[in-house]
């Protein structure tokens, strides 16, 4: 599809995946809606702009969406999963949609190093993944893998629709719905590609920051747990192969 020319967007939409780059990538968009002369107003992303960290919709009680179901927003930036916005009757005019994925096993233990290791979430504090016992880290791979799936594909009744269901739905929404994404490790492509497609009344001038990226570098872990996490992940791995050679093509 050309920019703007056979599709007129109203709206831009971030799909932000958990330990996805999401964070630097708020700001960058966050910027370039003010630098577009968008009102504050006309945005929302957690974290900017006054507006806290935990107010992504999910997070939101009855009155707050109530609140934001008012607001003509232009922007929006949170974690909240694929359609999940509109579904709970946020107003966004012809929405361009957009997400970044990233190497699921970077994801996960960047995910892990970040909630765990370092906020201690689950009494994990300063615990490495490799000193978990069995039954833990087995909990955690159960509860922390093939995330991006679950937000991509939005269904809430997974162990009645099934991963591998879940992941033809990813893919279909990553090649029909999504009007652009990108992967974390080639935020180049994945800017060129954005930067293509986006509405013309966004302007993507800015540098690319980079922030919040703990635990960006693969840590020394042993190769049975590597294989745990690859397994817990196959079909994010799928997903993330999928999307990345979309990418190319699409570029």
């Amino acid at each position: 599809m050309a920019k703007s020319e056979e599709k007129e967007y109203g709206s831009f939409v971030f799909t932000h995946i958990p330990k996805c780059g999401g964070t630097s990538f708020r700001k960058y968009i966050n910027d370039a809606a003010i630098d577009s002369g968008l009102k504050l107003d006309n945005i929302y992303i957690p974290g900017f702009n006054e507006l806290d960290n935990d107010k992504n919709i999910p997070q939101l009680d009855e009155n707050e969406i109530k609140t934001l179901q008012k607001k003509e927003l232009k922007i929006l930036a949170n974690h909240c999963k694929y359609g999940e916005d509109t579904a709970m009757g946020i107003k966004l005019e012809s929405p361009f949609n957009f997400t970044i994925l990233r190497d699921p096993v970077k994801r996960f233990i960047s995910h892990y190093h970040f909630f765990y290791y370092t906020l201690g979430y689950n009494d994990c504090k300063g615990v490495s993944l490799d000193k978990l016992n069995d039954k833990k880290l087995e909990v955690l791979l159960d509860k922390l893998g093939n995330i991006q799936v679950g937000y991509i594909s939005n269904i809430k009744f997974k162990k009645v629709v099934g991963l591998e269901n879940m992941l033809k739905i990813c893919k279909y929404n990553i090649h029909y719905e999504f009007d652009a994404f990108g992967v974390v490790e080639d935020m180049k492509t994945t800017l060129h590609f954005l930067k293509k497609q986006c509405p013309s009344w966004l302007k993507l001038t800015g540098t690319f920051p980079t922030l919040n990226t703990s635990n960006s570098k693969k840590v020394n872990l042993p190769d049975g747990i590597i294989a745990r996490i690859e397994e817990a992940n196959k079909y994010d791995i799928e997903l993330y192969q999928f999307s990345k050679n979309l990418l190319y093509t699409k570029k």
